[in-house]
């Protein structure tokens, strides 16, 4: 597996106590996984000088990066710099680059005399640190940030020192990524499968495979309590396709026929053959019917769902993504989409749109609109196309009449406009996207809106 490591101390009374959650250690181990290293460990440690400055030495010796979070700012209790300077044997000291930014920000009004200006604290870092500045920000809804973007992150030898409030921290994170690659260009390769038995029944098998693949292959097995679609979750993982690829036939090999379920498409399935007295149930009947016409009158490549990111196509493509599965289980080819992208749209939706990609492995082309406009584009580079999947219902303008299957209007590019969820509500969509726990766009928790 990838020789890279990495260790994170959190810094904090305030973490220890329980005042605080620590959202950050969780954000970085997801980003430094998807650029192939490996998180060794991750420590928290209060505001205490002596024990940040034994931590960052031991951690510092032992892993390639260290990152630190919290503790950096202009009070008492802020004294990150300080461990990692005694941790190296250094002093601190103004680093005059700081200490400008901060003059040049109206943070202070005097950079002489750090006793009479408190906010200078902000600049004491070890002696001999490197800054590395954030890129600056092409866009940003978030004014708080555009001060963020121009003050750098501070490095000694291999530890980063990063800011501890989640937003800047995130920011600073992300900013930085390319710094955090990998050097031998390995990422990990993972898979996840989702069992109808109980994790005893399955640890003879489990065992042997774990064996067969040590060294190549990570195994991890999960027990999943009050779960209707499966009992055990188990995990692999590699820096090799092909190692996974292998690791995972041979598991599926061993176990019955029957153990691996798919819980996309089960759950869907569940919700209409399982729980008949729900309200939701109906409207998941009638969708996968809807669903199933239509991959029985086109084939999958003769159909393309329409994605903006919005929570009722996200509801539409979880279910079709179902049904695609249970019609077609060999199929390879990935779902086609098309993102209309409107003109300027929100970051938020543009990462979504990106993360749905990768959820539902979908082949999407992104067009920018307006509607007509992207149809003809995609229909003169894909002609074969004959239907596409829109999640309309009888709420949105215009369409209180239209039917499950109909053709463009008169004048657009002619093509089947096939859509499941006329007969849905509001609640109902709500309700589809919370029971089985489909991720949608963050924009809705942040109560802005977005067209579906």
């Amino acid at each position: 597996m990838a020789s890279y490591t990495a260790g994170i101390i959190v810094i904090g009374d305030e973490i220890l106590k329980g005042q605080v959650v620590d959202t950050n250690s969780n954000f970085l181990c997801k980003s430094l996984h998807s650029l192939g290293i490996t998180v060794c460990k991750i420590s928290v440690v209060g505001d205490n000088v002596n024990e940040i400055a034994s931590e960052v030495a031991r951690f510092s010796e032992k892993y390639s990066k260290v990152f630190t979070s919290g503790g950096v700012g202009p009070t008492h209790d802020d004294v990150t710099y300080l461990g990692v300077a005694r941790a190296f044997g250094r002093h601190v000291e103004v680093n005059k680059e700081l200490a400008k930014i901060l003059l040049d920000s109206n943070f202070v009004s005097d950079i002489s005399d750090v006793d009479a200006n408190p906010a200078l604290k902000i600049a004491q870092v070890p002696q001999l640190s490197s800054l590395i500045y954030l890129k600056p920000v092409g866009y940003c809804h978030d004014p708080s940030l555009l001060y963020s973007s121009t003050f750098p992150v501070v490095k000694v030898a291999n530890v980063y020192i990063f800011p501890g409030i989640p937003k800047y921290f995130e920011y600073a994170v992300t900013n930085l990524e390319h710094l955090f690659k990998n050097p031998d260009g390995d990422r990990f390769y993972t898979r996840e499968l989702y069992l109808r038995s109980e994790e005893l029944d399955i640890v003879p098998v489990l065992n042997h495979t774990v064996d067969k693949f040590k060294g190549s292959v990570v195994f991890g097995s999960y027990p999943q309590l009050g779960n209707d679609i499966y009992m055990t979750k188990v995990t692999l993982e590699s820096i090799s396709s092909q190692q996974l690829e292998e690791a995972e036939s041979y598991l599926c090999m061993k176990l019955p026929a029957g153990t691996v379920v798919d819980p996309l498409e089960e759950s869907v399935y569940w919700m209409v053959e399982e729980a008949p007295k729900r309200g939701l149930s109906a409207a998941v009947t009638e969708s996968v019917k809807i669903l199933e016409k239509c991959f029985d009158k086109f084939s999958p490549s003769e159909i393309f769902l329409s994605f903006n990111g919005g929570k009722d196509c996200t509801v539409l493509l979880h279910l079709a993504t179902a049904v695609l599965r249970r019609k077609f289980p060999s199929l390879k080819k990935p779902l086609q989409a098309v993102y209309i992208q409107p003109q300027d749209p929100f970051p938020q939706v543009e990462e979504f749109v990106v993360e749905s990609v990768k959820r539902y492995n979908l082949e999407l082309k992104t067009v920018p609109g307006p509607i007509t406009h992207a149809l003809e584009v995609v229909l003169a580079e894909k002609p074969e196309l004959k239907a596409v999947l829109m999640g309309t219902r009888r709420t949105d303008p215009y369409s209180a009449m239209m039917n499950s299957f109909q053709m463009t209007d008169s004048g657009w590019p002619q093509i089947m406009r096939v859509s499941p969820l006329l007969n849905w509500s509001y609640q109902s969509v709500w309700t589809f996207l919370r029971d089985l726990s489909v991720p949608y766009c963050s924009l809705y928790d942040e109560g802005r809106c977005m067209s579906s």
